[in-house]
């Protein structure tokens, strides 16, 4: 009788330290699901200079935690005469080097500004660069420009979408919240049911925040942030809507 109670006291620790190596493991698979995931980079690829006529290719190198992104939902590159205010936005698709990309030819002399629209793990993003392009016809410039239309990299209105992003430089301090609005129009009246995110990084760091602004009146898309580190900072209000707008618009915050 006391063996088959030794024996049965035995096989009661045994499934008690189980489930708790059990509880111990789900536990930390949980701890792991609630981890932020790393963000979602993108090295677009654009060749400085131009010839005017001659095929090249802009590609997009999308990344995450040093992983190649095979499986974004959507890549999409911009390209946007500066000077006529002429765009396309063309479908890139992933070459045999694992890279988001599309074969293009420029027509016509100029500034271009080449954007690729990014949807990959629940994040967009949007970077641009320059190419001159020379060796071909000159490009005849707006008769105005005074639109959004015409506003170049750097102003409230990113690239010709239409859309007004109003939002400003700005300084916060460190440990106390700080709101951040945006005030986004379209064709001078504000742009509603829009998705608007904030992009927040140091200059000095590759971290990247991303914050949902959720829309608190007609075309206002505001959220409060902590800073929590001193320094220059860089604020991205992405603006996206449909597939007809992608704009967004870069400002600076001092942190001290």
């Amino acid at each position: 009788m006391k063996r088959f109670l030794a024996i049965g006291s035995i096989l009661t620790v045994l499934t008690l330290s189980a489930c708790g190596t059990n509880d111990e493991h789900e536990g930390h698979n949980a701890a792991k699901t609630d981890e932020v995931p790393e963000i979602v980079e993108v090295d677009l690829i654009v060749p400085e200079t131009v010839t005017a006529g001659e095929k090249v290719v802009i590609a997009a190198a999308v990344t995450q935690d040093g992983e190649i992104v095979e499986d974004a939902n959507e890549v999409k590159i911009e390209v946007l005469n500066l000077t006529s205010g002429e765009k396309e936005m063309i479908v890139a698709t992933l070459n045999e080097d694992k890279q988001y990309a599309i074969d293009y030819t420029f027509k016509t002399n100029g500034t271009y500004d080449i954007t690729s629209h990014v949807t990959a793990r629940d994040m967009h993003i949007m970077p641009t660069k320059q190419t001159t392009v020379t060796g071909g016809e000159e490009t005849s410039s707006k008769a105005t420009d005074t639109s959004t239309e015409g506003k170049a990299h750097g102003d409230d209105s990113h690239h010709g979408h239409g859309a007004t992003i109003d939002f400003a430089d700005g300084s916060a301090t460190v440990g106390e919240a700080v709101m951040l609005i945006a005030n986004v129009s379209l064709s001078d009246a504000p742009l509603e049911g829009a998705r608007v995110r904030y992009e927040i990084s140091r200059s000095d760091d590759d971290h990247h925040t991303w914050l949902e602004a959720p829309e608190k009146g007609a075309g206002v898309y505001q959220t409060e942030f902590t800073f929590t580190e001193s320094g220059t900072y860089e604020i991205q209000v992405h603006v996206t809507k449909g597939d007809d707008v992608h704009d967004h618009v870069v400002k600076t915050y001092t942190v001290k």
